[in-house]
């Protein structure tokens, strides 16, 4: 096996400290920490006890990351969206939302979503549990925290990886304190000529966040508690969301690399050069990693890097990523605008289905939903016939899909969309 620019970090002191520096503001005759951890305490039985209450909604039913799983496959084999007809639930536009075009996730009945804040809503209803102003960019990734009562939110943003309080920790005069748990590593990204800096969102698997460092060419192992570095390696330039799977974590970068990692040690188990230069964020499966790039997609094995199939779809796709549910590829092409549905095993094409832009479908139920910039449409899984189609006339994120229910981020207001009886 190949070493790789990776190590091990040596122990920092416990995670606690993050609640009293997040604290020191108000005064030591105020509050302390055991007052922060039983206000996370009552945060997050308060929060489940409202889930519960919620008529219709399974609060153990959830969405914790970007394309539901650190895999990568955007499908949840227990979830269900509309599927002959959608309609609003309910839509909100809270004070201080912009620019949000990252996928929302669900947890225990909370919707979160990211967009000049973290932002906590009521999935049932749309109501607001809390606010917190930050520049968090990514989709938060939810992730079991040994140290806390509450699960941590994993984002990243122009400078850094941060954790977050998925309780919302404790208000006062009108401001939430222990939100912020931690800040990983990171470097504020110079000047470029295409635009503004990528933020990728991290994953998470335990109490392990997988993550590409916001201006580096670094993807990093953070413990979900204390943010501490457990390892760093050093795959290349503009690095995309990782997937992880079977104690290995899988990374893609430009211009046509892809690498695999010990999940546990950060050592390198191989590399693969590709010989298109656009590759996409990978989808980590049984039968080995899923790649896209700009024309087609390409099956790795998992265990050595070697190419399984090609297959070529004759776009110019330079965003987006693949879904797999039940042996089956989706994929979105931008040229000739798209859907693809491929055999996982062959690479054999099953259908494809027309005016789709790229982007990231997810599956649920036997139904994909793709979307087509301000468009979701709703395809069925077996043979790409259309089943619905929601205009929203602003961009869309992709999806996040519940119990019956699909939520969505369109710029500055979040959707849920339900069965249209």
């Amino acid at each position: 096996m190949v070493s790789d620019s990776s190590r091990q970090s040596s122990p920092s002191r416990p995670s606690t400290l993050s609640r009293r520096s997040a604290l020191a503001g108000l005064g030591s005759g105020l509050v302390g920490l055991g007052a922060l951890r039983a206000s996370d305490s009552s945060a997050a039985s308060e929060s489940n006890a409202a889930a519960r209450s919620n008529a219709g909604s399974d609060p153990t039913l959830d969405w914790p990351m970007a394309r539901y799983d650190a895999a990568g496959t955007g499908y949840d084999p227990d979830a269900t969206g509309p599927k002959d007809g959608a309609k609003v639930k309910w839509r909100r536009e809270p004070d201080r939302f912009s620019g949000g075009t990252s996928s929302p996730i669900l947890l225990g009945g909370t919707l979160y979503a990211t967009g000049r804040v973290l932002l906590a809503l009521d999935a049932a209803t749309g109501e607001t549990r809390f606010a917190h102003e930050g520049s968090y960019r990514s989709s938060p990734a939810g992730s079991a925290a040994e140290a806390y009562d509450t699960e941590t939110l994993a984002t990243a943003a122009p400078r850094g990886v941060y954790g977050l309080n998925a309780g919302g920790g404790l208000r006062l005069f009108g401001r939430q304190f222990g939100v912020e748990r931690w800040h990983g590593p990171g470097r504020e990204p110079g000047f470029s000529v295409f635009g503004p800096p990528t933020v990728v969102p991290p994953v998470a698997v335990g109490g392990t966040v997988y993550a590409a460092v916001p201006g580096t060419k670094h993807v990093a192992a953070l413990d979900a508690s204390s943010g501490r570095e457990l390892w760093r390696a050093s795959p290349g330039d503009e690095l995309r969301r990782p997937a992880v799977r079977d104690g290995r974590v899988f990374a893609v970068n430009w211009p046509s690399r892809a690498t695999a990692y010990d999940a546990a040690t950060g050592e390198r188990l191989w590399r693969t050069d590709l010989g298109e230069q656009m590759v996409l964020a990978p989808t980590a499966t049984r039968e080995g990693v899923v790649v896209p790039d700009r024309t087609g997609v390409t099956l790795l094995d998992a265990d050595d890097g070697s190419v399984r199939w090609r297959a070529d779809h004759g776009g110019n796709a330079t965003e987006g990523a693949a879904a797999v549910a039940e042996g089956t590829v989706y994929v979105q092409s931008a040229t000739g605008g798209r859907l693809h549905a491929l055999d996982l095993e062959t690479g054999e094409q099953l259908w494809s289905a027309p005016d789709f832009s790229e982007g990231t479908p997810v599956v649920a139920d036997g139904v994909v939903y793709g979307r087509n910039y301000d468009e979701l449409v709703a395809l069925d899984a077996a043979d790409g016939s259309v089943r619905w189609r929601y205009e929203s006339r602003v961009p869309l994120s992709t999806p996040a899909v519940g119990d019956g229910t699909i939520y969505l981020v369109a710029h500055d207001r979040l959707l849920a969309l339900e069965e249209d009886r």
